[in-house]
């Protein structure tokens, strides 16, 4: 597995993606993602699990996108991507500034 300051990503698929905050840690399973959608500036990723909304905010989270696509992104967390990890005279490191979690509504 490879720690990235702000994500985990494993070289195979995972089971379940731990989304970790502050106030929470939670492990929501990869076979109840719906959808998944990056803003056009690469500041916001959108989760739709069937029963958790997921907003990921931060910068340069293009790499986080395509890893939670291949099902290899382990965890996400708030913080920045190692400057050791950048190339020199890169645009600026990813970060995750960001994570809420909201639990969906059953519909009746």
């Amino acid at each position: 597995m490879n720690q990235r300051g702000c994500c985990s990503v494993a070289r195979s698929p995972q089971v379940f993606l731990s989304l970790e905050t502050p106030q929470e840690r939670r492990a929501l399973p990869y076979a109840l993602l719906v959808d998944v959608e990056i803003s056009s500036d690469s500041t916001t990723i959108k989760l739709s699990f069937s029963h958790y909304a997921v907003t990921v905010r931060g910068n340069q989270l293009d790499e986080i996108y395509h890893s939670i696509r291949a099902a290899e992104c382990a965890v996400i967390m708030p913080g920045k991507r190692s400057d050791a990890d950048a190339p020199h005279g890169s645009k600026p490191s990813m970060s995750v500034t960001d994570i809420r979690l909201k639990r969906l509504q059953p519909s009746s």
